[in-house]
C-alpha cells in the first residue's frame, strides 16, 4: 500500500519567487553598467591616440644666439633687480634698489634715468606687502616697462 501511495502522490507546486523571498543577491544588476563603462573607456583610449594636433604646435622658445656659449655652460643668467614694497609711517618705501629703502617717487625717477640700452635685458621682480596699495605696484611696473625692462610681480 505504501508503494501505491508513493505512485499517486501529487507533485508539489512550484514555489513562487518574489523580490522578498529571493535571497541570492541584493541591489540592481551591475553587469550592464560595467559593460557601458568599459565601452566608454575603450572609446576614450582610442580617441586619445587620434587627437595629436598638440604634437605639431611650435613652442615660443628664444633662438640660440651663440651655440658655443650655450653649450660651454658659461652663459650668464639674466640680471634681475628686486624691489620689495612696504608701508612705513603711511609712506610707500622700496627696499632692494639702492642701499637703503627709498620712496616710490625716488625709485621711479631712478628707473627713468637709467640708460635704455642697459635696461633692455633686466628683469625687475616686484614683491609687495599686503598693505601696499595696488596703484603703487602698477606705477612701479609702468616705470620699468617704459624702460623696456621685463617685470615679474610676485
Amino acid at each position: 500500500m505504501n508503494d501505491s501511495n508513493a505512485e499517486h502522490k501529487r507533485p508539489r507546486p512550484l514555489k513562487q519567487r518574489t523580490v522578498l523571498t529571493r535571497s541570492s543577491r541584493f541591489g540592481p544588476n551591475m553587469t550592464p553598467m560595467v559593460d557601458v563603462t568599459l565601452v566608454i573607456l575603450i572609446f576614450f583610449m582610442a580617441s586619445a591616440s587620434i587627437a595629436g594636433y598638440e604634437w605639431f604646435l611650435r613652442a615660443e622658445l628664444p633662438e640660440v644666439q651663440d651655440p658655443d656659449l650655450v653649450s660651454s655652460g658659461f652663459s650668464l643668467p639674466t640680471p634681475m633687480l628686486r624691489a620689495d614694497l612696504f608701508l612705513q609711517n603711511d609712506r610707500i618705501l622700496i627696499r632692494g634698489i639702492g642701499d637703503e629703502p627709498r620712496t616710490l617717487d625716488v625709485v621711479i625717477g631712478q628707473l627713468k634715468g637709467m640708460d635704455p640700452s642697459a635696461t633692455s635685458g633686466l628683469i625687475l621682480s616686484i614683491r609687495a606687502a599686503d598693505d601696499v596699495p595696488y596703484w603703487a605696484i602698477v606705477a612701479l611696473h609702468d616705470a620699468a616697462a617704459s624702460m623696456s625692462m621685463r617685470v615679474a610681480i610676485r
